[in-house]
């Protein structure tokens, strides 16, 4: 998968700087709350940047279900993207994701489909936690009608995938973090783990794409690069409140800006309340 297609999909998600040392917190530590129910529903407009000027280039939706996995009750959150007509010129995606989980967060199952300019790609995770002692974790990768490649690990901590990270992270509390906390988690790709970073960042105030303003809190996805710099995927900001409901996203890429901008929502496990500033 190329650098674009893969800037393109963190944008998407993360329905998400200051130069802070980060200060590392223990998982032990961390205060989760419930942040959202089945039926949940986050409608966004995806927008580029050309010479300064934005361009509206496809639409992603964020839906949560209830959903029944291996014989047993568990919650499903799907993404999918798709790029309009005049964007497809440019790059064409077309993309469902979609990950399942348990009562308890745990990711069981991740299942990524999309076409890509050119491309097609699929990407699952299993998740086997029937020995007590460590988690296997089984991959599989797929390009275009490529062989497939196929993995296994285990590890003794818990592993997630791009959207069992976006699940769990919206139940984490914030409030008591300083700015530039930084979490660290390890995902599951569908090739690779590979460890990825959360780093709190303060509070904010933003508008929705219908010029709506919610009181908000900013959180960075980070990486770092083959030489070991930290490298800012996107800066995504969800609401100050219980639900974590994703209302802007902004990311630079290699062919100039973008983000993602939340255009409605229903079925929020809270009430969402506007911005009084």
């Amino acid at each position: 998968m190329n650098r674009k297609s893969n800037n393109i999909l963190a944008l998407l998600l993360l329905v998400v700087a200051f130069v802070v040392p980060a200060v590392a917190a223990h998982a032990s530590t961390i205060k989760h709350v419930p942040a959202f129910k089945a039926g949940e529903t986050l409608e966004c407009n995806l927008y580029f940047n050309w010479k300064f000027v934005w361009v509206k280039a496809g639409n992603a939706s964020l839906i949560i279900r209830d959903t029944v996995f291996e014989g047993k009750k568990a919650m499903s959150m799907s993404l999918l993207s798709t790029t309009n007509r005049r964007a497809d010129s440019f790059f064409k995606m077309r993309d469902t994701l979609t990950t399942i989980f348990d009562a308890d967060m745990r990711p069981l199952y991740y299942h990524k489909a999309s076409e890509e300019g050119k491309h097609y790609y699929l990407n699952q995770v299993w998740y086997d936690y029937s020995d007590k002692d460590s988690i296997t974790i089984r991959q599989s990768f797929r390009r275009n009608k490529e062989e497939v490649r196929l993995r296994t690990d285990k590890s003794a901590t818990p592993v997630y995938d791009m959207m069992s990270l976006l699940a769990f992270a919206r139940t984490i509390d914030f409030s008591t973090m300083k700015p530039g906390t930084r979490l660290s988690y390890p995902v599951a790709t569908g090739k690779r783990i590979e460890p990825q970073y959360l780093i709190y960042r303060g509070k904010t105030t933003m508008e929705n794409d219908k010029d709506v303003k919610y009181d908000c809190i900013t959180i960075s996805l980070v990486t770092y690069d083959k030489k070991g710099k930290e490298k800012e995927i996107i800066n995504f900001h969800v609401t100050d409140d219980r639900n974590k409901m994703p209302v802007l996203l902004d990311l630079a890429l290699n062919f100039g800006s973008a983000k993602a901008k939340l255009s409605s929502y229903r079925g929020m496990l809270y009430p969402v309340k506007p911005s009084k500033k």
